[in-house]
């Protein structure tokens, strides 16, 4: 039934991504993507029956969780800050992702359990790049804030789901129907971890031009552990 759920959103979203990936640049199909995906969102929380918890200012899951992303959305991430960043705030990005990536190099596997990377894009507790985002950052939610803060403070805690089951099913559908699209090119959607993937983008550019020709787009960035043959 689950499954089911999310594919109803999936089915829609991968048609009119098949469409626009043909008419359009990858960036720019990000972009509707992304439009399309915030306007599903929007509409499922508004016919939940659970409130959600989330507001500004609250910033758990971008401390309890090593930010992911596919390719194609670290390239927009990094369009958005090459745009708007200033020299300083990039540098301190930069500085953030690096203590990022050398934590977690120089932690055990069974250390890593317990990092709390805080995203390299949190600002006083703000996203620096909000509407740039990758996807996940945008399905997350919960429907109360005690539990985000207990399971922050306890990493091996089994506190309840608190999500709210329209809005992660259609969180979940869109996003994998995208993700489907790009896939069914031949392109690159590994699961990367934003730090080190954002870090090699910016250092090498190569990076884009081997994601265009299908090819691994990054070759020292980490991916999650849910990866195939994951690099830790």
């Amino acid at each position: 039934m689950s499954e089911e759920r999310m594919l109803e959103h999936a089915r829609p979203e991968l048609a009119k991504a098949s469409e626009d990936l043909q008419k359009f640049t990858m960036r720019e199909s990000v972009v509707r993507f992304y439009a399309r995906h915030e306007a599903r969102l929007h509409h499922a929380v508004q016919a939940s029956p659970q409130a959600l918890a989330c507001e500004a200012g609250c910033s758990f899951c971008c401390r309890q969780f090593e930010v992911v992303a596919h390719p194609f959305e670290v390239f927009e991430v990094q369009a958005y800050v090459t745009r708007h960043f200033t020299a300083a705030q990039l540098r301190g990005t930069i500085e953030r992702a690096t203590r990022n990536v050398n934590e977690r190099k120089a932690a055990t596997e069974a250390a890593r359990l317990t990092l709390r990377p805080t995203c390299p894009f949190l600002v006083d507790h703000s996203c620096s790049v909000y509407s740039a985002r990758p996807s996940v950052c945008r399905n997350y939610h919960s429907t109360d804030k005690d539990n985000c803060q207990k399971s922050f403070e306890d990493p091996f805690s089994t506190w309840p789901n608190t999500y709210a089951d329209e809005v992660f099913h259609t969180a979940m559908g869109s996003s994998a129907g995208f993700k489907k699209a790009v896939e069914e090119l031949g392109l690159d959607t590994r699961t990367y971890h934003l730090s080190s993937a954002f870090l090699e983008a910016m250092q090498s550019p190569d990076s884009a031009k081997r994601f265009k020709s299908g090819k691994r787009a990054f070759l020292k960035a980490t991916t999650a552990n849910f990866e195939a043959g994951a690099a830790s």
